[in-house]
């Protein structure tokens, strides 16, 4: 590649790798494929078996021991940047201190910030002043969903830098060829109470023994690279679904290529989340993969159903059981729903909505069009 004019600098702990990537992480490099900045973009962070499609810088935390993996990762990002004289925007994902440092260290560059998560429950943006001083010293921010949005500027009387939606969107992935579609109900993230997880089990103990012939397949533990089963509210899940077990698949945590064949697979899949949800990537891989999707109306989540996907609110083992019975005794409606989530899935395709992120760059980076 020429050299970047462009860093896009992830979080510390982001796994940025084919095997296990994070959510952020498979964003990051989607946009990057999809860009027409991609010969000028650099990803930086601390992998150290990347993706192999991008361009990426891996900066290893000197001196982690003493400051803490935060700060020395700032500090080695500011120098990698500082000897960079071609890097001209960096663009900071989901860590509101570390895109403030880079600004204060190196004024004359471009900072951005890329929210992933409401910020209200993120350090540096959870009141309205430190969210108005983040709009004040920035340059721009994108959030990924109108709900982060709203958030962000909740209380904010002032005014700042533009703040963009870019909703989280997928590449065109067909349908894995040879796959027949089964009656499969599908959860996939992680076993925390945020999900949902306990709820959808106390659904499934009432519709599985109404439905023979449909089973619950579950992808994920508490947490990513933990062993399933590990955490007391897991055990709590367990539990409630051992009046159901011949009819659940407990897979744990699983790599991405083993989530996509299940989603080409299932006829329904659901995020049913109680707590925040910003904007998830598994109901637009559902969609997309030609599941009905079930989700609640969390965050960014009614955002991603539009007037396509079945929204449940609130969140309870009877009102999940009661979104899921209509679907599962009429194959018609099911088939419906399918068809118009997959619909719903075009919207959200990378190589459209890149464009409102390369637009963004090209007024940070004074381009004419």
């Amino acid at each position: 590649m020429s050299e970047p004019t462009i860093a896009v600098v992830l979080p510390p702990r982001e796994r940025f790798r084919p095997r296990d990537a994070g959510a952020v992480a498979m964003i990051v490099r989607d946009f990057t494929l999809a860009s027409r900045f991609r010969d000028h973009i650099v990803v930086v962070g601390t992998e150290t078996e990347p993706f192999a499609d991008v361009a990426f810088c891996s900066l290893q935390a000197q001196g982690a021991w003493l400051l803490g993996q935060n700060l020395a990762y700032v500090r080695q990002v500011i120098a990698w940047l500082k000897a960079r004289p071609s890097v001209r925007l960096v663009e900071v994902h989901n860590r509101t201190a570390l895109a403030r440092q880079i600004k204060r260290a190196l004024p004359g560059l471009k900072v951005t910030l890329h929210l992933h998560n409401d910020p209200q429950g993120m350090k540096g943006a959870k009141t309205a002043s430190e969210r108005t001083a983040l709009l004040r010293q920035l340059d721009g921010l994108y959030a990924v969903s109108g709900y982060v949005r709203r958030r962000l500027l909740e209380g904010v009387t002032e005014p700042g830098c533009p703040v963009t939606v870019i909703h989280n969107a997928l590449p065109r992935r067909p349908r894995a060829d040879g796959l027949s579609r089964q009656p499969w109900l599908v959860f996939a993230g992680r076993f925390i109470p945020e999900k949902g997880v306990l709820e959808l089990a106390e659904a499934l103990v009432r519709v599985l023994p109404e439905f023979p012939a449909w089973r619950a397949v579950f992808l994920g533990a508490a947490g990513f690279g933990q062993q399933a089963g590990g955490s007391l509210y897991e055990q709590k899940v367990y539990a409630t679904l051992a009046q159901v077990a011949d009819r659940i698949d407990l897979r744990g945590h699983v790599p991405q290529e083993e989530v996509m064949r299940v989603l080409a697979q299932a006829a329904i899949s659901l995020t049913p989340s109680t707590g925040i949800d910003a904007f998830p990537r598994v109901p637009l891989e559902s969609m997309q993969q030609g599941c009905a999707v079930i989700v609640s109306a969390m965050g960014g989540l009614p955002e991603i159903a539009g007037d396509a996907a079945v929204v449940v609110d609130p969140v309870t083992g009877d009102t999940l059981a009661d979104a899921l019975r209509p679907l599962m005794a009429d194959p018609a409606a099911l088939e419906r729903l399918a068809a118009a989530c997959t619909a719903r899935a075009e919207h959200f395709r990378v190589e459209t909505l890149v464009q409102g992120l390369d637009a963004a760059r090209d007024s940070l980076l004074e381009i004419s069009r």
